[in-house]
């Protein structure tokens, strides 16, 4: 899908990638949604893209502002977080965003097929990003990627009982361009 269709974001502990995954849920929690602009992580790596801050201002202490945990600042603070952005804003520039399980690990593939780009959709069929993948999305939309491959993750139980299910409701949105199902990997059936 575009990255410029994912407007809001909810924080990924509404719900993880594991224990969430494809499932159909009821409540509140799309109108909780923010605008993906207003994030602190968001407006961090914005600004660091644009020149407005440089890797000096990238300390432990903004990272934890912006919101990250205490373990992934402290890892991005010893590794060079403005190092690690400029290395993702270089790939993605050559290669986009990367969807191939077989050599995932690298700066915009995932680690397993979980560790995408994952959104959720509303009670009215809005696309929310789940907080997952959000440096390879923030990247994209920063440098206006056409597509980015998504991995749904929750879709909102409303939404999903007006339509006729999969073939009317996922194959007709008008966000997403292509809906498929990927095979489970083994590693991931034993988790």
């Amino acid at each position: 899908m575009s990255p410029t269709e994912i407007a809001t974001y909810v924080e990924y502990d509404v719900f993880t990638k594991y224990g969430y995954a494809g499932r159909i849920e009821p409540g509140e929690w799309d109108l909780r949604a923010a605008p993906l602009s207003s994030s602190p992580k968001y407006r961090l790596i914005r600004d660091y893209q644009t020149g407005v801050i440089d890797s000096s201002d990238l300390t432990y202490q903004r990272l934890r502002t912006a919101g990250y945990p205490e373990s992934e600042a402290a890892f991005y603070t010893e590794y060079g977080y403005g190092t690690y952005l400029d290395t993702l804003f270089d790939s993605v520039k050559r290669n986009g965003i990367e969807n191939d399980h077989t050599g995932a690990g690298s700066q915009t593939q995932p680690v397993d097929r979980y560790d995408q780009i994952a959104v959720n959709i509303g009670r009215n069929g809005a696309v929310i990003f789940n907080s997952c993948g959000f440096h390879r999305l923030a990247t994209a939309k920063l440098l206006a990627v056409e597509t980015v491959p998504v991995r749904l993750n929750v879709i909102h139980e409303d939404w999903w009982e007006r339509g006729q299910g999969i073939k009317t409701q996922l194959l007709e949105h008008p966000s997403l361009s292509y809906v498929d199902r990927l095979r489970p990997a083994w590693i991931d059936v034993v988790r």
